[in-house]
Formats: structure tokens, C-alpha cells, sequence
């Protein structure tokens, strides 16, 4: 016969009530430490996501700005290269009536230009007007103009369409070769009146000093000799 004590079965009962209370109690979270450390290994996981996402987003804006960048210079010489190439000497007339010469620059004023008047003037409605085109190139508060005149002759700069081409100019400078030597005026001969100089030089070498690119020269055949053929204009 075996005999139970009834005190030693309730005893062991409660200790193994307590255990598995202790046990359920561990268990059933996180401690204030674990805690602690689970914020800070997510704070650096943020930081280190939220600095690759900045570096992403300010490469992506370096790479549109310099490309909307360079795209806007392109432009600028190609406008400056079309104008250019297609100089013609034709005889035009200012608001006055007077000749003007068929190429001059004055790039030693306070606002440098060089005027200019070009065949081949675009028409795509086809309206009854003159295929010549006259033009003048600024330099205004660090942007680079482009002045076209509705009509060759007779037409007031107040009424001519300005179209800024590009910014951050700092300088415009031309050279022009008589087909013996380079000079940085044109025309040669300064007499005004009838005896307007049309004759066009055999070159011209371009250079624009910009703020973030520095300085850039393009260099423009015009003609074999200089002549004063009007380049079959009408």
C-alpha cells in the first residue's frame, strides 16, 4: 500500500504553476533593451535609404540640367552657323533709309552686336515676301540675343521680334579674315552713305566665353575670296 502526502503533491503542483507562469510571462513580449535596439537598426536601415534616394534624386537633376544645358548651347550655334553661312551682300536700308554695310560688327560698344542679313529665311505658309532675313546679335545682361527683322529694309529695332538664345554669355568676340590676315572689326572700310561696304569677309571665327563652359570658338567659311556678289537674293 502506498501512501500520498497530500501537503508534498500540492506543493510541487504550485512550484510547477509557477514555472510555467514565469515561462509564459518571458514570452509573451519584448524587453525595454531589445526594444531599444530594434529602433536603432531601423533608424540606420532610413538613413542609409533615405541618403541613396537623395544621391539618386540630385544625379537625376545634375543629369536633366546638363542636358537641357548642352542642348541649349547646340541651338545657339546652330542659330549663330544657319545665320551665318548664309550671308548674303545684298544692300539693305535702315529706319532712315540708309545703306547699311552688308556685314558690321561693333563688339566695343557697351551692348557688342554683329548684324547681318541672310538668305534663305524660312516661309512655310508660303506668304508673298522676301526670302532675306536681317539680323542682329547681342550680348544683354549676360544672354545672348537674336534680333530679326520682319523685313530687310525700312524697319525700326523697337519693331523687330527679339529671341533670347542663351544664357549665362559672358563675353561675344568675332574675327574676320580678308583672306590675308585676321581682324577683329568688320567692315574694313568705314565709309557710310551709298558707299556702304558690302564686301564679306572669307571667315569668321566665333568664340562665346560662358559662365560653365568656358570659352568656345567656332570657326565659319563664308566665301572663297571676299566679293561683293549678292548671292542671287531677291
Amino acid at each position: 500500500m502506498k501512501f500520498q502526502q497530500p501537503g508534498l503533491l500540492d506543493s510541487l503542483r504550485r512550484r510547477k504553476k509557477k514555472h510555467v507562469s514565469n515561462v509564459s510571462a518571458k514570452s509573451s513580449g519584448f524587453t525595454l533593451i531589445e526594444i531599444l535596439v530594434a529602433m536603432a537598426i531601423m533608424a540606420l536601415i532610413s538613413v542609409g535609404a533615405l541618403t541613396i534616394l537623395n544621391r539618386a534624386t540630385e544625379s537625376k537633376r545634375n543629369i536633366t540640367e546638363n542636358g537641357d544645358r548642352l542642348n541649349s548651347v547646340q541651338r545657339a550655334f546652330l542659330f549663330l552657323s544657319n545665320d551665318i553661312q548664309q550671308i548674303t551682300t545684298r544692300t539693305v536700308r535702315d529706319e532712315f533709309g540708309d545703306p547699311l554695310a552688308s556685314m558690321k560688327s561693333d563688339l566695343q560698344s557697351s551692348t557688342p552686336y554683329v548684324r547681318l542679313t541672310r538668305l534663305g529665311r524660312r516661309n512655310p505658309a508660303q506668304l508673298p515676301r522676301s526670302n532675306l532675313e536681317h539680323l542682329i546679335y547681342t550680348v544683354e545682361d549676360k544672354v545672348l540675343i537674336r534680333t530679326s527683322f520682319s523685313y530687310a529694309d525700312g524697319v525700326p529695332v523697337d519693331l523687330a521680334l527679339k529671341r533670347p538664345l542663351l544664357d549665362k554669355v559672358e563675353t561675344m568676340s568675332l574675327s574676320f579674315y580678308d583672306g590675308e590676315e585676321w581682324h577683329d572689326y568688320w567692315p574694313l572700310s568705314e565709309d557710310g552713305g551709298e558707299k556702304a561696304d558690302q564686301t564679306l569677309p572669307v571667315a569668321v571665327k566665333l568664340n562665346l566665353e560662358l559662365t560653365d563652359y568656358g570659352e568656345i570658338e567656332r570657326l565659319y567659311a563664308i566665301s572663297d575670296k571676299a566679293s561683293k556678289s549678292d548671292g542671287g537674293q531677291r
